[in-house]
């Protein structure tokens, strides 16, 4: 595995809700870590608007170009259910992938890890990521973590 696009989404959760929406968990943030021939060779990101964020275009109005980016790629994300079914839903006949999932290979591979969270794993292997301004919680930041992390253990 030595080239792919790590992802990752930062959601509104539930907090929606709070907002007169409906409880379903929306995107406002993507980041994007491009790895070719086993190496970090950028990044991008997008945000979205939604009722808490509501400076930012749609994700609709980004989303060509979002799509004719990742489609085409294998993708990894740390525990991929999240990307997943937020990229599913935006486009349900879009055959996403291959996906590879940080979290599995970790368990499989250390089954007596105490944590198998993403900040924790990169910790414990070492490659934190150094972005000025960012840190856990950021799509980019958590995008480049997991691309850090495939590359360690994968």
């Amino acid at each position: 595995m030595d080239s792919f696009i790590a992802i990752d989404f930062e959601t509104t959760g539930f907090e929606a809700a709070r907002f007169g929406e409906d409880s379903r968990s929306e995107p406002w943030q993507l980041g994007a870590a491009i790895v070719e021939n086993g190496r970090l060779a950028g990044t991008r990101e997008w945000f979205f608007g939604t009722p808490m964020t509501p400076d930012f275009e749609p994700v609709e109005a980004q989303w060509e170009e979002i799509h004719s980016f990742l489609a085409p790629h294998p993708l990894v994300a740390h525990n991929i259910a999240t990307e997943r079914t937020i990229l599913t839903r935006l486009a349900p006949l879009t055959k996403w992938g291959p996906w590879t999932d940080t979290l599995r290979i970790a368990k499989k591979r250390y089954p007596r890890l105490g944590s198998y969270k993403l900040g924790d794993l990169c910790e414990l292997f070492g490659c934190v990521p150094d972005i000025e301004g960012r840190t856990w919680h950021d799509g980019l930041f958590d995008a480049v973590a997991c691309a850090n992390l495939a590359l360690r253990i994968a």
